[in-house]
Protein backbone atom coordinates (compact mmCIF):
# COMPACT_ATOMS: atom_id res chain seq x y z
CA UNK A 1 0.00 0.00 0.00
CA UNK A 2 1.21 3.48 -0.58
CA UNK A 3 -0.33 7.05 -0.46
CA UNK A 4 -1.00 9.16 -2.92
CA UNK A 5 0.17 12.55 -1.35
CA UNK A 6 0.88 16.34 -2.62
CA UNK A 7 3.71 16.34 -0.86
CA UNK A 8 5.15 14.20 -3.32
CA UNK A 9 3.94 16.78 -6.30
CA UNK A 10 1.11 14.01 -7.17
CA UNK A 11 -2.24 14.51 -7.28
CA UNK A 12 -5.68 12.44 -6.86
CA UNK A 13 -6.99 13.42 -9.78
CA UNK A 14 -4.31 12.81 -12.23
CA UNK A 15 -3.81 9.30 -10.55
CA UNK A 16 -7.01 8.42 -11.42
CA UNK A 17 -6.88 9.67 -15.22
CA UNK A 18 -3.72 7.48 -15.59
CA UNK A 19 -4.98 4.34 -13.82
CA UNK A 20 -8.64 4.44 -15.37
CA UNK A 21 -7.13 5.74 -18.67
CA UNK A 22 -9.81 7.90 -18.88
CA UNK A 23 -9.84 12.20 -19.22
CA UNK A 24 -10.33 13.73 -15.71
CA UNK A 25 -10.07 17.58 -15.01
CA UNK A 26 -8.55 18.71 -11.32
CA UNK A 27 -11.12 22.18 -10.69
CA UNK A 28 -8.84 23.07 -8.33
CA UNK A 29 -5.93 23.81 -10.85
CA UNK A 30 -7.46 23.77 -14.06
CA UNK A 31 -5.35 20.89 -15.38
CA UNK A 32 -6.96 18.20 -17.80
CA UNK A 33 -5.09 14.68 -17.44
CA UNK A 34 -5.92 13.02 -20.29
CA UNK A 35 -4.98 9.27 -20.65
CA UNK A 36 -7.69 7.94 -23.05
CA UNK A 37 -4.80 6.91 -25.61
CA UNK A 38 -3.05 4.30 -22.69
CA UNK A 39 -3.27 0.63 -24.35
CA UNK A 40 -2.94 -1.57 -21.52
CA UNK A 41 -6.35 -0.75 -19.59
CA UNK A 42 -8.85 -3.80 -19.59
CA UNK A 43 -11.20 -2.12 -17.36
CA UNK A 44 -11.72 0.26 -14.70
CA UNK A 45 -14.59 0.57 -12.16
CA UNK A 46 -16.14 2.49 -8.51
CA UNK A 47 -17.38 0.16 -5.66
CA UNK A 48 -18.68 2.39 -2.85
CA UNK A 49 -20.63 2.08 0.41
CA UNK A 50 -24.35 2.10 0.07
CA UNK A 51 -24.63 5.05 2.32
CA UNK A 52 -22.12 7.16 0.14
CA UNK A 53 -23.55 9.70 -2.27
CA UNK A 54 -24.46 8.70 -5.55
CA UNK A 55 -22.15 11.31 -7.07
CA UNK A 56 -18.94 9.72 -5.76
CA UNK A 57 -19.89 7.10 -8.64
CA UNK A 58 -18.74 9.57 -10.94
CA UNK A 59 -14.33 9.36 -11.05
CA UNK A 60 -14.14 13.19 -12.12
CA UNK A 61 -16.97 14.10 -9.07
CA UNK A 62 -15.33 11.96 -6.43
CA UNK A 63 -10.97 12.92 -6.91
CA UNK A 64 -11.95 16.73 -7.29
CA UNK A 65 -14.10 16.64 -4.23
CA UNK A 66 -11.43 14.62 -2.09
CA UNK A 67 -8.98 17.20 -3.86
CA UNK A 68 -11.00 20.15 -2.06
CA UNK A 69 -11.70 18.66 1.01
CA UNK A 70 -7.74 18.20 1.78
CA UNK A 71 -6.43 22.19 2.50
CA UNK A 72 -2.92 21.74 3.04
CA UNK A 73 0.09 21.42 0.78
CA UNK A 74 1.60 18.06 1.83
CA UNK A 75 -2.10 16.53 2.26
CA UNK A 76 -2.38 12.11 1.96
CA UNK A 77 -5.08 12.39 -0.61
CA UNK A 78 -5.89 8.67 -0.56
CA UNK A 79 -4.15 5.43 -0.48
CA UNK A 80 -3.53 2.92 -3.58
CA UNK A 81 -3.06 -0.57 -3.45
CA UNK A 82 -1.84 -2.73 -6.68
CA UNK A 83 -2.20 -6.23 -7.01
CA UNK A 84 -0.93 -9.17 -9.30
CA UNK A 85 -3.58 -11.21 -10.53
CA UNK A 86 -3.47 -14.70 -11.24
CA UNK A 87 -2.59 -15.26 -14.62
CA UNK A 88 -4.19 -18.54 -14.74
CA UNK A 89 -7.49 -16.93 -14.43
CA UNK A 90 -9.71 -16.06 -16.99
CA UNK A 91 -10.18 -11.79 -17.24
CA UNK A 92 -13.93 -12.48 -16.09
CA UNK A 93 -12.61 -14.35 -12.81
CA UNK A 94 -9.91 -12.07 -12.31
CA UNK A 95 -12.15 -9.11 -12.20
CA UNK A 96 -14.29 -11.36 -9.83
CA UNK A 97 -12.23 -11.97 -7.81
CA UNK A 98 -10.89 -8.07 -7.27
CA UNK A 99 -14.46 -7.34 -6.98
CA UNK A 100 -15.07 -9.70 -4.25
CA UNK A 101 -11.99 -8.78 -2.01
CA UNK A 102 -12.68 -4.86 -2.31
CA UNK A 103 -15.94 -5.21 -1.40
CA UNK A 104 -15.25 -7.60 1.65
CA UNK A 105 -12.10 -5.52 2.47
CA UNK A 106 -12.48 -1.75 2.14
CA UNK A 107 -15.59 -0.46 0.69
CA UNK A 108 -17.35 -2.71 4.00
CA UNK A 109 -15.25 -0.63 6.45
CA UNK A 110 -16.47 2.40 4.23
CA UNK A 111 -14.21 2.98 1.28
CA UNK A 112 -14.83 3.99 -1.87
CA UNK A 113 -12.75 2.28 -4.27
CA UNK A 114 -11.27 3.15 -8.05
CA UNK A 115 -10.29 0.20 -9.55
CA UNK A 116 -8.58 -0.05 -12.82
CA UNK A 117 -7.56 -3.04 -14.41
CA UNK A 118 -4.12 -3.10 -16.27
CA UNK A 119 -2.52 -5.91 -19.04
CA UNK A 120 -4.71 -8.37 -18.85
CA UNK A 121 -3.50 -9.72 -21.80
CA UNK A 122 0.06 -9.80 -20.58
CA UNK A 123 2.11 -12.14 -18.80
CA UNK A 124 1.98 -9.47 -16.14
CA UNK A 125 -1.97 -8.67 -15.19
CA UNK A 126 -2.50 -6.59 -12.43
CA UNK A 127 -5.17 -4.25 -10.54
CA UNK A 128 -4.74 -0.30 -9.22
CA UNK A 129 -7.08 0.42 -6.23
CA UNK A 130 -7.27 3.93 -5.22
CA UNK A 131 -8.71 4.09 -2.51
CA UNK A 132 -10.88 6.96 0.23
CA UNK A 133 -8.83 8.14 3.41
CA UNK A 134 -12.05 9.64 4.95
CA UNK A 135 -15.25 7.94 6.38
CA UNK A 136 -18.48 9.45 4.30
CA UNK A 137 -22.28 9.03 4.34
CA UNK A 138 -25.24 10.52 2.68
CA UNK A 139 -23.82 14.40 3.53
CA UNK A 140 -20.03 13.34 2.08
CA UNK A 141 -16.59 13.04 3.53
CA UNK A 142 -16.15 13.16 7.81
CA UNK A 143 -12.98 12.54 9.25
CA UNK A 144 -10.08 10.97 8.36
CA UNK A 145 -10.12 7.27 9.86
CA UNK A 146 -6.36 7.00 10.82
CA UNK A 147 -6.41 3.13 11.35
CA UNK A 148 -6.69 2.00 8.07
CA UNK A 149 -2.93 2.77 7.28
CA UNK A 150 -2.16 1.30 10.36
CA UNK A 151 1.10 -1.68 9.51
CA UNK A 152 -0.96 -4.10 10.82
CA UNK A 153 -3.78 -3.54 8.98
CA UNK A 154 -1.54 -3.23 5.74
CA UNK A 155 -0.64 -6.94 7.22
CA UNK A 156 -4.16 -8.28 7.00
CA UNK A 157 -5.02 -6.78 3.64
CA UNK A 158 -1.81 -8.83 2.06
CA UNK A 159 -2.50 -12.00 4.00
CA UNK A 160 -6.03 -11.42 2.75
CA UNK A 161 -5.46 -11.20 -0.31
CA UNK A 162 -3.60 -13.98 -0.88
CA UNK A 163 -6.84 -16.01 0.69
CA UNK A 164 -9.15 -14.93 -1.86
CA UNK A 165 -6.70 -15.57 -4.90
CA UNK A 166 -6.25 -18.79 -3.39
CA UNK A 167 -10.01 -20.11 -3.10
CA UNK A 168 -10.37 -17.71 -6.65
CA UNK A 169 -7.29 -20.46 -8.31
CA UNK A 170 -8.79 -23.60 -6.51
CA UNK A 171 -12.47 -22.75 -7.61
CA UNK A 172 -11.27 -22.92 -11.31
CA UNK A 173 -9.52 -25.81 -10.95
CA UNK A 174 -5.86 -24.72 -10.62
CA UNK A 175 -3.51 -26.02 -8.20
CA UNK A 176 -1.47 -22.54 -8.68
CA UNK A 177 -1.48 -21.32 -5.30
CA UNK A 178 -0.03 -17.54 -4.41
CA UNK A 179 1.99 -16.45 -0.70
CA UNK A 180 1.50 -13.13 0.79
CA UNK A 181 4.78 -13.29 2.54
CA UNK A 182 7.96 -11.94 1.37
CA UNK A 183 10.83 -13.97 -0.23
CA UNK A 184 13.08 -13.40 2.90
CA UNK A 185 10.14 -14.54 5.18
CA UNK A 186 9.38 -17.72 2.63
CA UNK A 187 13.16 -18.45 3.08
CA UNK A 188 13.84 -17.88 -0.95
CA UNK A 189 17.15 -16.73 -2.15
CA UNK A 190 15.89 -14.40 -5.14
CA UNK A 191 16.01 -10.75 -5.06
CA UNK A 192 11.96 -9.34 -5.39
CA UNK A 193 11.52 -8.04 -9.29
CA UNK A 194 10.34 -4.47 -10.14
CA UNK A 195 7.35 -3.42 -11.64
CA UNK A 196 7.52 -1.80 -15.10
CA UNK A 197 4.82 -0.17 -16.02
CA UNK A 198 2.88 0.43 -19.73
CA UNK A 199 5.22 3.49 -20.68
CA UNK A 200 8.50 1.52 -19.75
CA UNK A 201 7.33 -1.31 -22.04
CA UNK A 202 6.53 0.61 -24.89
CA UNK A 203 9.95 2.63 -24.53
CA UNK A 204 12.13 -0.51 -24.24
CA UNK A 205 10.22 -2.16 -26.80
CA UNK A 206 11.03 0.77 -28.78
CA UNK A 207 14.86 0.13 -28.12
CA UNK A 208 14.79 2.89 -25.79
CA UNK A 209 16.96 1.56 -22.86
CA UNK A 210 15.42 3.05 -19.50
CA UNK A 211 16.87 3.32 -15.91
CA UNK A 212 13.45 1.32 -14.58
CA UNK A 213 14.46 -1.51 -17.36
CA UNK A 214 18.03 -1.84 -16.38
CA UNK A 215 17.43 -2.63 -13.18
CA UNK A 216 15.06 -4.97 -14.09
CA UNK A 217 17.30 -6.61 -15.97
CA UNK A 218 20.04 -6.78 -12.78
CA UNK A 219 17.36 -7.94 -10.46
CA UNK A 220 17.02 -10.76 -13.35
CA UNK A 221 20.59 -12.02 -14.00
CA UNK A 222 21.10 -11.81 -9.85
CA UNK A 223 18.44 -14.12 -9.63
CA UNK A 224 19.60 -15.97 -12.31
CA UNK A 225 22.61 -16.72 -11.09
CA UNK A 226 20.94 -17.44 -7.75
CA UNK A 227 18.73 -20.56 -9.49
CA UNK A 228 21.85 -21.98 -11.37
CA UNK A 229 23.57 -22.13 -7.59
CA UNK A 230 20.55 -23.45 -5.76
CA UNK A 231 20.66 -25.99 -8.70
CA UNK A 232 23.88 -26.99 -7.85
CA UNK A 233 23.10 -26.85 -4.59
CA UNK A 234 20.38 -29.37 -4.74
CA UNK A 235 22.36 -31.92 -7.00
CA UNK A 236 24.96 -32.03 -4.35
CA UNK A 237 22.40 -32.39 -1.59
CA UNK A 238 20.84 -35.26 -3.98
CA UNK A 239 24.06 -37.07 -4.33
CA UNK A 240 24.40 -37.11 -0.57
CA UNK A 241 20.96 -38.42 -0.14
CA UNK A 242 21.87 -41.12 -2.54
CA UNK A 243 25.23 -42.12 -0.81
CA UNK A 244 23.04 -41.86 2.44
CA UNK A 245 20.50 -44.05 1.06
CA UNK A 246 23.15 -46.58 -0.77
CA UNK A 247 24.66 -46.89 2.87
CA UNK A 248 21.40 -47.66 4.76
CA UNK A 249 20.32 -50.01 2.24
CA UNK A 250 23.64 -51.69 2.89
CA UNK A 251 23.24 -51.91 6.99
CA UNK A 252 19.88 -53.23 6.34
CA UNK A 253 21.53 -56.32 4.23
CA UNK A 254 23.98 -56.74 6.34
CA UNK A 255 22.18 -58.85 9.04
CA UNK A 256 21.08 -61.30 6.44
CA UNK A 257 24.60 -61.73 5.15
CA UNK A 258 26.00 -62.01 8.61
CA UNK A 259 22.93 -64.86 9.10
CA UNK A 260 23.84 -66.48 5.96
CA UNK A 261 27.28 -66.45 6.91
CA UNK A 262 26.33 -68.28 9.94
CA UNK A 263 24.50 -70.56 8.29
CA UNK A 264 27.34 -71.73 6.08
CA UNK A 265 29.37 -71.74 9.60
CA UNK A 266 27.03 -73.64 10.89
CA UNK A 267 26.91 -76.15 8.20
CA UNK A 268 30.69 -76.80 8.07
CA UNK A 269 30.67 -77.28 11.68
CA UNK A 270 28.48 -80.15 12.01
CA UNK A 271 30.78 -82.25 10.63
CA UNK A 272 33.43 -81.53 12.23
CA UNK A 273 31.37 -81.55 15.69
CA UNK A 274 30.84 -85.46 14.75
CA UNK A 275 34.47 -86.14 13.99
CA UNK A 276 35.24 -84.33 17.47
CA UNK A 277 32.32 -86.39 19.09
CA UNK A 278 33.87 -89.68 17.75
CA UNK A 279 37.41 -88.89 18.78
CA UNK A 280 36.40 -88.19 21.88
CA UNK A 281 34.53 -91.58 22.13
CA UNK A 282 37.42 -93.23 20.77
CA UNK A 283 39.66 -91.60 23.59
CA UNK A 284 37.24 -92.86 26.00
CA UNK A 285 37.33 -96.33 25.07
CA UNK A 286 40.87 -96.18 25.14
CA UNK A 287 41.47 -94.82 28.05
CA UNK A 288 39.18 -97.72 29.42
CA UNK A 289 40.87 -100.26 28.02
CA UNK A 290 44.09 -98.50 29.37
CA UNK A 291 42.50 -98.84 32.94
CA UNK A 292 41.33 -102.44 32.48
CA UNK A 293 44.99 -103.50 31.52
CA UNK A 294 46.43 -101.84 34.24
CA UNK A 295 43.68 -103.78 36.87
CA UNK A 296 44.72 -106.76 35.23
CA UNK A 297 48.36 -106.11 35.53
CA UNK A 298 47.64 -105.25 39.25
CA UNK A 299 45.66 -108.44 39.91
CA UNK A 300 48.21 -110.41 38.12
CA UNK A 301 51.15 -108.67 40.26
CA UNK A 302 49.26 -109.62 43.52
CA UNK A 303 48.15 -113.17 41.78
CA UNK A 304 52.48 -114.01 41.56
CA UNK A 305 52.90 -112.43 45.10
CA UNK A 306 50.33 -114.86 47.14
CA UNK A 307 51.90 -118.38 45.27
CA UNK A 308 55.81 -116.90 46.01
CA UNK A 309 54.17 -116.82 50.07
CA UNK A 310 52.67 -119.76 49.29
CA UNK A 311 55.73 -121.86 47.41
CA UNK A 312 54.58 -121.56 44.42
CA UNK A 313 57.21 -120.90 41.91
CA UNK A 314 59.47 -122.88 43.50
Amino acid sequence: MQVIGRSAGRSATAAAAYRSGEQVKDERTGKEHDYTGKSDIYDNEILKPKNAPERYADREALWNEVEQREKRKDSQLCNEVMVALPAELTHEQKQQLIREYVQSEFVEQGMIADIGYHDFDSHNPHAHIMLTMRSVDEDGFGKKKREWNRRDAVKDYREHWAEYANRALERAGHEARIDHRSLKEQGIEREPQIHLGAQVLEMEARGVRTRVGDESRRISKVNRDIARRQKACEKVQADIKDEQRDEQQRSQQLPTLEHQSSTEQTKTQKPQEETQKKAQQRDQQIEKQRQCSQTQQRQQKRERKKQKDQGYGY
